[in-house]
């Protein structure tokens, strides 16, 4: 079994964060080891961040990696620039593969980083990424777009958001994006998909992010090729969101079990 690391923060209502990936990997078949960078609490109204110290994140980074054979990494909230630089020294000299999944903007609020933050995950951390994974508005940061709404805007950002070293892009055009289609963009080196899936009218989208980019690393550790991963992924978490937890009108998580109640469901009807 191939052991996999997500350095991310912990999500208070577990729909996504440190909870999901861990949770995904389990469901996808992998062993899920975690580095924390710090706590995001959620409320109906708001979501409020708490960071650790650089220190105690190198600290974790070193204990697993000095003891266990990791091959993938996936990054999700870092922070801010002490976190991202202490990632980027652990892992820029290593042959591992690592997914970038940027966490800049949350659905259930904004995050507020410093210029500095967003410039260096372009210009230190996209470097040693073999695939990033950012929404639709991290998207259009990454790539000083104003608004992204057509395909060719998606095609664009991504082509600019490789330039910064990932040989990789997956843009999640998610709920924002015009008409009633969920549109996934994959640019993989010079080639190019749409992978869609129908709209669904659910408020049980938190950890979508997450957890696709945690499905897309659990299954490139197991061999699949990335165009495989990422199409796997988003019906992981397309039947996540269908079968998702509502906790208020407004609020929901995304539910990982559900992947594997479907494929047990129709193993048992043949």
């Amino acid at each position: 079994m191939e052991t996999v690391l997500t350095i991310a923060g912990s999500d208070t209502l577990s729909g996504g964060g440190m909870q999901a990936d861990l949770k995904t990997f389990e469901e996808l078949d992998v062993f899920g080891v975690c580095a924390l960078t710090g706590i995001v609490n959620v409320t109906s109204t708001d979501t409020k961040q708490t960071l650790f110290s650089p220190n105690l994140l190198a600290d974790q980074i070193d204990s697993i990696l000095t003891q266990l054979p990791i091959q993938f990494v996936k990054t999700g909230l870092l922070g801010d620039f002490n976190n991202l630089l202490v990632v980027v020294n652990k892992l820029m000299n290593t042959e591992i593969k690592l997914v970038i999944d940027p966490v800049l903007f949350f659905k259930e609020g904004q995050l507020n980083f410093h210029k500095i933050y967003g410039d260096s995950i372009k210009s230190l951390l996209m470097p040693l990424g073999f695939l990033t994974t950012p929404n639709l508005r991290e998207a259009a940061y990454l790539s000083d777009i104003p608004q992204i709404s057509t395909k060719s805007q998606v095609q664009l950002a991504a082509r600019k958001i490789q330039s910064f070293g990932c040989p990789n892009v997956v843009i999640k055009c998610g709920s924002e994006f015009p008409g009633d289609i969920a549109y996934n963009y994959l640019l993989n080196g010079d080639e190019s998909h749409w992978i869609t899936t129908p709209k669904l009218q659910t408020v049980a989208t938190d950890g979508a992010g997450c957890t696709f980019s945690a499905a897309i690393t659990a299954l490139l550790a197991q061999g699949y090729p990335l165009l495989d991963s990422v199409r796997i992924a988003t019906e992981f978490v397309y039947i996540g969101i269908q079968r998702g937890l509502t906790i208020t009108k407004d609020l929901g998580n995304v539910w990982q079990g559900a992947y594997r109640q479907k494929v047990v469901t129709a193993n048992e009807r043949k």
